[in-house]
């Protein structure tokens, strides 16, 4: 093997691909390496933790093809130190050490054979391909995907409901006090459906490359089990997770019977301030509502109390209902709008926060009874 790669492409393709590889000592080695195989002038770079896989393509200059998997985390620290100049890759594949040249600088990193390499699936066969632009999409992974259950529940609400039907796309998620969903206008020209739950690890891996790379449309290939998210500059495969999501629509009131409106900055800057000093074992500030104000409430024992007013368009008896307020700001800070609209039914019901641009747009959040 032995190419030439320019310095700022291979930095940003080897950043695609690095945060899959797995970081934990007890798996195979070689999933802490990237695959790189060279190929009719392409360079491809392939990285996996047996649950998501991802990878990148870039146009390079071959003298010599083959394949090898490098450490990646060591591969990504020499490229960002390296002087703006073309990079020169070669192989000797009696002891699989690779040789790094750019300018004056030489390295020499020892890989694994891309025969341990675990084999990655390049696309479903026979699977449903739906294109779709990639603005709705992200903005409605974005608007979800927090909400979403810790991953290593390994259960079905740790992934987030994703259904494109006609030209709609709704994507759900929840953990169980919070539930969040959206429902965007799309593209679907080919009228394909779906009705998936991805897992919220590779939404976010997702979301995190496009930051790299940013693409104008996506393509979503889905069997009965897997699904590929497809680019012109990357791809990555998943498993989907498996069982039937819970039938949230039930949970979204029709009405509340108070009403409150106020503008986000003052809010998202309020609660900052009030959290100072919460307990952090519970995260629980309090919202009072009177007349046209809102108040913020925390205290912790020992430690002592905070509150802050804000002004606050409201319909309705006096109210005081208490939240983590961690759930709070994930809801609101993803909003675009200027003011947030917040639905609410009494002190121990779910209160419902929407952006006061947009109807398609909720987060419904549990409140915490306090005593």
């Amino acid at each position: 093997m032995l190419f030439t790669i320019d310095r700022d492409t291979l930095l940003n393709k080897l950043r695609v691909v690095e945060k899959v590889t797995s970081q934990r000592g007890n798996v195979q080695p070689v999933l802490a390496n990237v695959l790189m195989e060279v190929k009719d002038s392409i360079l491809h770079l392939s990285a996996t933790d047996l649950e998501i896989s991802v990878k990148a393509n870039a146009v390079v200059a071959v003298e010599k093809e083959g394949k090898i998997t490098v450490p990646a985390k060591k591969l990504v620290e020499i490229a960002s130190r390296l002087p703006d100049k073309p990079v020169e890759f070669s192989l000797n594949e009696d002891t699989n050490v690779v040789s790094v040249s750019c300018g004056n600088s030489k390295f020499e990193v020892i890989g694994i054979s891309a025969s341990e390499f675990p084999k990655t699936e390049d696309e479903i066969p026979n699977g449903t391909e739906i294109e779709i632009e990639m603005e709705p999409f992200l903005k409605a992974i974005k608007n979800t995907v927090y909400a979403a259950a810790n991953y290593e529940n390994r259960n079905v609400i740790s992934g987030v409901f994703c259904q494109i039907k006609g030209n709609k796309l709704e994507m759900a998620a929840t953990d169980g006090n919070r539930l969040t969903r959206i429902i965007e206008n799309i593209n679907n020209e080919a009228a394909k459906t779906a009705k998936i739950v991805i897992p919220s690890k590779t939404l976010n891996e997702f979301v995190r490359i496009c930051f790299f790379l940013p693409e104008e449309k996506v393509t979503l290939i889905v069997d009965n089990s897997k699904l590929t998210l497809k680019t012109t500059g990357f791809s990555i495969n998943s498993r989907l997770i498996e069982g039937e999501y819970p039938p949230y629509e039930q949970l979204i009131p029709k009405s509340t019977a108070n009403n409150a409106s106020v503008k986000r900055h003052d809010l998202i800057n309020a609660l900052d301030r009030v959290s100072i000093m919460v307990n952090d074992r519970t995260s629980i500030v309090k919202f009072v509502y009177s007349g046209n104000k809102l108040t913020l409430k925390a205290e912790t024992p020992n430690s002592g109390t905070s509150e802050d007013v804000i002004d606050c368009e409201y319909q309705g008896e006096d109210l005081s209902i208490a939240f983590n307020y961690k759930y709070v700001l994930d809801s609101i800070k993803t909003m675009e709008s200027k003011k947030v609209k917040i639905g609410l039914t009494g002190s121990l019901s779910a209160t419902l926060f929407k952006p006061d641009s947009e109807e398609d747009y909720i987060c419904l959040i549990m409140p915490i009874q306090i005593r």
